[in-house]
């Protein structure tokens, strides 16, 4: 026991000479007080990892984005016949361009055909689907009970496919009597209507569907809106007035401005981009009708003879007219947020 008692304190005291000798030893200059720097690895794991994970879709972008959309500008400058490569090219100069805003060019006219019949289409789809769903939101907000149940069912035309959408077009106007809408119109003592053959009536028999399917989603971001406005807005207004819709445009309806924002710009995006209900009821007829820009676009390039420079050449112009509308509309909601605030 005595021995173990003095190999303890021979321990104790050579490990105290130790620690007197480590404390002895002078630290580099500059290095006192400084932690360790740590490795770039622990240092950005967070963004390693996020950007790991984001790498496959930029590269997906990156190839089918922005590589067709180089190659789509530089196809614009040529006259591309016939197929896919340079080696059906003749000719580089700004003709396609230069056609498209020369008058009386077949150019000209099919393509601000195209524009107008788009304009016509994006004006009524965003004005009719953003009033159908600012006002189901209303209606759904105020039912007491069961107004998910309403809007879940008013949310599911919008999984109806545009091949289904266009099917159900043409089975209500047939130009025959087999059509449902002539149907209705013969049992009421009229006589039917040729829908599809008339340019006059083409393209509204077309709007049909997609004005009571294309509102779906905006009236659920319209509803997401109305039910994050606290109550108390509402409450307060109500001392003032009774009548909720009076309400509702001078209260809540200023509060659903970003909603609104939003949901205009995607019905302008969606309106210049229409291509399924032409494509696959008309086919742009009769009498280039209803041949929205997109449809025009998609058949110089894909339909024989192939203009591919032409086709990219109109795709690029209505690329720039949908990015100074776009920009247009958000400077004009700016200031209206800047007078409200």
């Amino acid at each position: 026991m005595q021995n173990e008692s003095i190999e303890a304190q021979r321990l104790a005291a050579e490990g105290a000479e130790v620690s007197e000798e480590l404390v002895k030893v002078p630290l580099a200059p500059g290095s006192a007080g400084k932690p360790k720097k740590k490795p770039f690895r622990q240092r950005f794991k967070k963004e390693i990892l996020a950007y790991s994970l984001i790498g496959i879709p930029l590269v997906w972008w990156c190839v089918f984005f922005v590589v067709a959309l180089v190659w789509a500008f530089c196809t614009s400058f040529t006259d591309m016949r016939g197929g896919y490569g340079f080696d059906f090219v003749n000719n580089i100069s700004f003709d396609n361009y230069i056609n498209i805003f020369t008058a009386g060019s077949a150019q000209a006219e099919a393509f601000w055909n195209g524009m107008k019949v788009t304009v016509i289409w994006t004006v009524v789809m965003m004005i009719g689907n953003n009033f159908m769903g600012i006002l189901c939101a209303f209606l759904i907000k105020a039912i007491k009970r069961g107004g998910k149940v309403f809007l879940a069912l008013l949310f599911w035309p919008s999984l109806v496919s545009a091949v289904v959408g266009a099917d159900i077009t043409s089975t209500l106007f047939q130009s025959d009597n087999t059509g449902v809408v002539n149907q209705i119109i013969i049992a009421c003592g009229g006589s039917p209507v040729a829908w599809f053959e008339d340019p006059n009536t083409a393209i509204w028999a077309l709007m049909v569907i997609p004005f009571f399917f294309g509102f779906c989603q905006k009236m659920l971001i319209y509803y997401s809106t109305l039910v994050s406005i606290p109550d108390t807005y509402e409450e307060a207004a109500s001392l003032e007035t009774s009548s909720r819709v009076r309400i509702f445009i001078r209260v809540i309806f200023p509060l659903m401005k970003n909603a609104l924002v939003l949901n205009t710009l995607l019905s302008i995006i969606d309106g210049f981009k229409v291509l399924g209900p032409m494509q696959l009821v008309t086919d742009g007829g009769p009498a280039n009708s209803t041949q929205s820009a997109m449809l025009l676009i998609y058949k110089s390039v894909f339909n024989a003879p192939a203009r591919i420079g032409q086709g990219c050449a109109y795709a690029f112009v209505l690329f720039i007219f949908i990015l100074i509308v776009s920009i247009i509309q958000k400077v004009i909601a700016g200031k209206e947020e800047s007078n409200i605030e």
